[in-house]
């Protein structure tokens, strides 16, 4: 989760996925780092209403395609604001649509973000129509993960953004964003889930208010792992705090804000178990490096990794956590490979697993699974691939037939119970 839906930046956000090293692909989706980045960059003199970005044109939904037994393992596939829904064998990787794709939002509005409930009983949509103008709709899914139509709710979300669904699906946040005299603010607002009926009830209680300040004053991060405190950025022009509060997981309300950690606002961070950091390499002579911190307000580092530990520490352009914590996977464009790193804490090291993936289409280019036993990437040569991952070894195999997706699509796994 992550750092979603920055303005003109899709994403497609899985609930159980803590930060936003996991967050499912959409058209134009960035890092966390590349996004504060855009944010700097477009925040003068920018209109506070998303722009609309490539228009997700859809198609309908006609018999069924499915398996004669569901799998929990789901698949969403986006392009021009097709929702396609695939059926995944957990053994095989075997990826079988199970229905015609599903229009969720119509020309000329505009999907911006799309996250599937805990169970896969209902997905939520953030969309902006012709005038720039941003909704909520959520959806009920069949027993094979479709969405059903017509929504069953849809919400106005002017100057909303960042829909950030707890793991527990109770409750969800969203970030509003308002501007004065060039002045930024930003709220956080509580939305909660009316249980079985999936339906969004807003919180009249506003759980933090940002600003005054020249540009975005946070952003929405995700959750800590175990899903008891929200992460939040605080952005500046010279640096990017994260922030931890904790969340009552009652009725979601959020307690006192503590400091996680600060840092100059350029690196590439992945939250988990652990903060990874990493420096990239800003040219030829300047070897980039990764920094591994316990995850815990100010932390002390526990691993300086430089590529005199590891080659792939000097030259990596992305970090990704994987779900347990237990291994990192770095996307290194000098040997065209994300590589699977094993974190050793203990010993103040990273060790190479020997295992790895090609490079991805675009970065990171890959989302896990629920559990991590899954790592779908979208490669270079135009198709998604499919990996099975064992968590005991850190290896990478891959399985089932790459499945040929359009140049401009997004993935989103989800679970299916």
């Amino acid at each position: 989760m992550g750092l979603r839906d920055w303005m003109t930046i899709y994403d497609c956000a899985t609930i159980w996925q803590s930060n936003p090293s996991n967050v499912g692909i959409m058209p134009g989706s960035s890092t966390p780092a590349q996004a504060l980045m855009l944010v700097r960059r477009y925040l003068e003199g920018f209109s506070l209403l998303l722009a609309t970005v490539a228009a997700l044109s859809c198609g309908g939904s006609n018999g069924p395609l499915a398996p004669a037994k569901p799998s929990s393992e789901i698949l969403y596939v986006l392009q021009n604001g097709s929702i396609t829904t695939y059926s995944i064998d957990p053994n095989s990787l075997a990826a079988t649509p199970v229905e015609d794709p599903v229009t969720l939002t119509s020309p000329p509005a505009s999907l911006l973000q799309f996250d599937p409930s805990p169970k896969d009983h209902f997905v939520y949509d953030v969309w902006a129509d012709g005038q720039n103008v941003q909704h909520l709709s959520v959806f009920q899914t069949d027993d094979f993960g479709v969405p059903q139509l017509p929504a069953i709710q849809t919400l106005d979300a002017d100057s909303l953004s960042q829909f950030n669904l707890h793991p527990t699906g109770k409750f969800a946040y969203m970030l509003q964003v308002t501007t004065t005299n060039n002045q930024y603010f930003a709220k956080i607002r509580l939305f909660a889930v009316q249980n079985s009926a999936g339906k969004l009830k807003e919180n009249v209680q506003l759980q933090g208010t940002y600003g005054p300040a020249p540009f975005w004053p946070a952003l929405l991060y995700g959750f800590s792992p175990d899903a008891s405190k929200l992460y939040i950025s605080a952005p500046s022009t010279t640096s990017s705090v994260y922030l931890q509060r904790a969340i009552n997981t009652g009725n979601g309300t959020l307690g006192a804000t503590k400091q996680l950690i600060s840092l100059n606002g350029t690196e590439d961070v992945s939250i988990g178990s652990v903060i990874a950091v990493l420096n990239q390499s800003a040219g030829a002579t300047d070897q980039g490096y990764l920094d591994i911190f316990p995850n815990v307000p100010n932390p002390k580092r526990a691993v300086h990794c430089t590529s005199a530990m590891l080659t792939f520490c000097g030259s990596a352009s992305n970090v990704q956590l994987g779900i347990s914590g237990k291994y990192l996977f770095l996307t290194d464009p000098v040997s065209d490979a994300v590589h699977v790193v094993r974190v050793n804490l203990s010993k103040s090291s990273l060790v190479d697993t020997g295992s790895s993936m090609p490079i991805s289409s675009q970065t990171p280019g890959f989302v896990f699974n629920h559990d991590g036993s899954i790592v779908y990437e979208m490669e270079t040569d135009g198709n998604l691939h499919f990996f099975h991952f064992d968590s005991n070894t850190g290896t990478l195999t891959e399985g089932g037939t790459p499945l040929p997706i359009a140049q401009g699509s997004g993935i989103c796994p989800a679970h299916h119970q």
